[in-house]
């Protein structure tokens, strides 16, 4: 059996036999000493994982439900500010109608004014054109008279103001 380069004799079984015990004997003594623990280590680790994960997506989803509740309130928002801006577009549009009617009005009055006014003045105007004339009137009869008899002068001026007095001084 020297010949062999690997002989199995007995004692080298029970060595093998031995030995394998030896190290299924240590394997559960470390199994139970440090495998269970670093097991141990490993489970929490992974529940924590897990819990962080389920956390993860729990924020996740309530960061989507905050923001479709952000959006939907800007949307209000949105909405809100329209009809604000349409309200004070609509309230403007009102005063601006109130202001061009007032201006209406009192461009109006002052047309209405400034009429009575040149009535006013046409009148008064008409009234020193009559007076004017009747002053003109009598110097001509006055310089008529002077080179004509006294009692002529009397009856033409008495004419000229019975012309005068008459539809001349209404027109």
């Amino acid at each position: 059996m020297e010949d062999r380069l690997f002989g199995l004799d007995v004692q080298l079984l029970f060595d093998a036999f031995v030995l394998f015990v030896v190290i299924m004997i240590m394997y559960a003594i470390m199994s139970r000493l440090f495998f269970a623990p670093v097991r141990a280590f490993l489970e929490q680790r992974k529940q924590a994982v897990a819990a962080d994960r389920d956390e993860a997506q729990k924020l996740q989803e309530a960061a989507s439900v905050s923001k479709a509740a952000y959006e939907e309130k800007l949307k209000a928002v949105h909405k809100e500010a329209e009809e604000i801006l349409s309200a004070s577009r609509k309230a403007a549009m009102k005063q601006q109608g109130a202001i061009i009617d007032q201006a209406k009005s009192e461009a109006s009055a002052i047309m209405e004014q400034a009429d009575r006014e040149a009535i006013s003045e046409k009148q008064r105007i008409k009234a020193d054109v009559k007076k004017e004339m009747c002053d003109l009137a009598l110097v001509l009869t006055a310089q008529f008279t002077d080179r004509a008899n006294p009692q002529r002068s009397e009856v033409l001026l008495e004419e000229s103001l019975k012309e005068m007095g008459g539809d001349t001084w209404l027109n």
